[in-house]
Order: structure tokens, then sequence, then C-alpha cells
């Protein structure tokens, strides 16, 4: 990730972008990290999180996860995936309060 960025911030620089760029906001650093886990935590004590199910959208291109706003469809498009779901048959010891009822989803 950080040779990304550094691609980047040469890029904008050559663009002619004005920038802190000695001293850039970068997700990956501890100190954001630290402050999303603490908003993260208040809002599970505030009752805001929840378990679900929603899929992960994954570029297999850039190997990464896909926020919903990525994602672009031809107007009428019609999904062609399909949704399989796999019986787990082994699992790690931190799962297996879920032993028995755990099946991985595909689709």
């Amino acid at each position: 990730a950080k040779e990304t960025v550094e691609k980047q911030s040469a890029s904008f620089q050559r663009y002619g972008v004005w920038a802190d760029w000695d001293s850039p906001y970068l997700t990956l650093q501890p100190e954001y990290e630290a402050a999303q886990i603490d908003v993260f935590g208040k809002m599970v004590l505030k009752g805001h999180i929840y378990r679900g199910f929603k899929p992960v959208n994954w570029s297999p291109s850039s190997r990464t996860a896909l926020a919903e706003a990525e994602l672009e469809y031809p107007e009428g498009h019609i999904s062609q995936s399909i949704y399989v779901g796999f019986d787990v048959v082994e699992t790690a010891a931190c799962l297996a309060a879920y032993s028995g009822d755990l099946r991985i989803a595909i689709w």
C-alpha cells in the first residue's frame, strides 16, 4: 500500500496538486486505525453494530474488496450469479462454537 501511495503522491505532485505531502492522511497509519477502533467500540457499546449477512464484492484484478459505490452495472442488468453454501468439515478452535452449523458461502 505504501508503494502505491508514493506513486500516487508523485503523480499528483507532477500534476501540480497542492497538499501537505510531508504529512499525508493515510488510513494505514496506526493512529488512524486506533481512532477507527475507538469509534467502532463506541458504536458497539451503543448497540449500533450487529452481526448479519452481506456479500463482499471482490475485484480479482486488484485483489481487494470493493465498496458498494464502486460497482457499476449497465441499465437493465440482471445478475447471472448464483449462491452456493459449503459445509465446513473442520473448524479452527475459535470457531468451535459454530461447529456442525457452519457453512462457507460463495457466489
